[in-house]
């Protein structure tokens, strides 16, 4: 029979690879609380319309790259491509905006978009980010970077810079687009057919084109923080105060407006060990909340992809202190559950093989499965109110009393 495979796109996380992520997630949660930022956890399947409104229905992620499916009453549903909308809509389902004058709320968990599989890029894949729903002054959007810059930095990465650039407000995007429209029509038969129907359907999504040609012509485009009313220039120029007062390494991106069709004003993205690829981004979005069927609240966050931050982030050395229970025998079964469960209210972490094996078995799995200690009892350990630690590196046996066994086993042990 044939094995079954994970689909394409999709991968298994287990063994070190995990722990890498492990650490990454606390690092990232533990560093938004110390901001006051709380979590939300949403349904991984919504309305398909909820994406449509928000991404936007020009979108290569609407277009292209969305999960949709129809359940069983004929409802139109997707599988989550980003996690802002979702945040959203159970902002406004529950009310909370009633609640709490400025909400923070911090996300962590898979979306789904069916792009072409490559590095640090899968179809599912994990994000964590966090939200500001209420503030509209620019140092919101400085406390959003502040913020992404404090876990980068938490988690040991080096080279860490942002590109901004401001897309101005829905008068100046208009604006913008008009000219950028101009621009383009001069060279409209030499665009790619995918930017040929953006022009006409929603032309600053031209940016996100990946064709070398599209993209050599839109090097010389119209630039949008020149056409900016005296509002978003204000707004760009204090957000930019914040970067050098916090000394967050920043440079403007003129051509940058993300792949989102919700973001107004400030927008970037972050870059880190060289990579050429932004392992995180952001911006502003204040009409989003209104778009959704709510009041006008202005409102700011970013999203950090975990793959990309793991292809970067170097494993801790230190992780706790393994030991691989050998027991030989009911009776020293029963007392070596005993003896497990004292050193793991220690902090130390026990697997017990309950299986009847020779002791030389169990030492050739303890070596090939890479294990650091083994504890032994056997009936003479039992007779003699004894246990054996021994030392999988080096070989070295401690023998140990029964009595006083988690104090001996700690100061042999720094778990």
């Amino acid at each position: 029979m044939e094995k079954f495979k994970a689909v394409r796109g999709m991968k298994d996380l287990y063994g070190e690879e995990l722990r890498k992520w492990k650490e990454i997630e606390k690092v990232c949660m533990e560093t938004a609380e110390l901001f006051g930022y709380e979590e939300i956890r949403t349904p991984i399947v919504e309305f398909s319309e909820l994406f449509e409104r928000s991404v936007g229905e020009s979108t290569d992620i609407v277009e292209k790259e969305m999960y949709n499916f129809v359940d069983k009453k004929g409802r139109k549903l997707a599988l989550r491509p980003e996690g802002t909308a979702s945040i959203v809509r159970a902002y406004l389902e529950r009310n909370l905006y009633q609640e709490r004058k400025i909400a923070r709320f911090y996300y962590y968990g898979p979306m789904f978009r069916y792009d072409r599989p490559q590095k640090g890029r899968y179809r599912q894949f994990y994000q964590f980010g966090i939200e500001i729903l209420g503030g509209s002054h620019p140092f919101f959007d400085g406390e959003s970077v502040y913020l992404l810059f404090q876990i980068l930095k938490n988690l040991n990465i080096k080279n860490i810079c942002f590109e901004i650039n401001s897309i101005g407000c829905s008068e100046c995007k208009r604006r913008f687009s008009s000219l950028l429209r101009e621009y383009l029509e001069k060279y409209k038969n030499q665009l790619c057919s995918d930017c040929q129907r953006r022009m006409e359907k929603n032309i600053l999504r031209v940016f996100d084109c990946k064709q070398e040609r599209c993209r050599e012509i839109i090097k010389e485009s119209p630039k949008i923080l020149d056409t900016l009313c005296d509002g978003c220039k204000n707004h760009f120029e204090k957000f930019k105060q914040y970067l050098e007062f916090s000394s967050i390494p920043y440079k403007i991106n003129p051509h940058l407006v993300r792949g989102l069709d919700y973001y107004t004003k400030t927008v970037y993205e972050v870059f880190a060990e060289d990579e050429k690829n932004a392992i995180g981004g952001g911006g502003r979005y204040d009409e989003l909340v209104e778009q959704l069927g709510g009041p006008k609240i202005p409102a700011v966050g970013f999203a950090l992809g975990m793959e990309r931050v793991s292809e970067i982030y170097r494993i801790s050395e230190r992780k706790k202190s393994s030991i691989y229970g050998i027991f030989l025998g009911e009776e020293a079964k029963k007392e070596g559950m005993k003896i497990c469960e004292k050193l793991r209210k220690e902090g130390f972490v026990i697997k017990i093989d309950y299986e009847d094996r020779s002791l030389k078995n169990y030492l050739k799995i303890a070596d090939r499965e890479g294990e650091e200690w083994c504890i032994i009892m056997g009936e003479d350990e039992i007779k003699n109110n004894k246990v054996i630690l021994k030392d999988m590196k080096s070989s070295q046996q401690y023998t140990l009393s029964y009595q006083n066994i988690v104090e001996e086993v700690k100061r042999i042990i720094k778990c």
